[in-house]
């Protein structure tokens, strides 16, 4: 039987390999392809809005860990860029949704194929072994993802 290495086993331990790993791998990509028109809070909550539909400003700011006038004022320069746009909430007067308009949608797009195009290379540097480690581990990291996004 092969042996296990602790990291493997160890809930603790493979928290903290993989937490330092994802981050100096997000830090990366976002070296090996910067968003020149976004800033990092700018681009995640762009991403945040395509991949959870409109939401109001509250769900987005609970999304984004960030308090709501942190995420107005983001909102505000994106609305001003034309990224996104706000309407009354339809249920709740008081409130507004923020969806994605067909310009921010389009940005995002690009980013994703400029990082997706990174990593295919970066992926094509590692041996067919690797690579299948990697195919086989992309499910669970999509769990573990969601699971820290509740």
């Amino acid at each position: 039987m092969p042996e296990t290495n602790s990291t493997e086993t160890n809930p603790s331990e493979l928290a903290s390999e993989l937490r330092h790993t994802v981050t100096r791998l997000y830090l990366a990509l976002r070296r090996n392809s910067p968003v020149a028109e976004l800033t990092a809070a700018q681009s995640s909550a762009l991403v945040t809005l395509l991949d959870h539909g409109p939401m109001r400003m509250g769900v987005l700011a609970d999304r984004e860990g960030v308090r709501v006038p942190t995420a107005t004022n983001l909102v505000d320069v994106l609305t001003r860029d034309g990224l996104v746009t706000r309407a009354p909430d339809p249920d709740d007067r008081r409130a507004v949704v923020i969806a994605l308009t067909d310009e921010g949608r389009g940005i995002v797009d690009r980013v994703r194929s400029r990082r997706d195009d990174v990593v295919t290379a970066a992926l094509d540097e590692l041996s067919d072994e690797q690579r299948a480690v990697l195919a086989a581990a992309a499910p669970a990291l999509r769990d573990l993802r969601a699971r820290l996004e509740k």
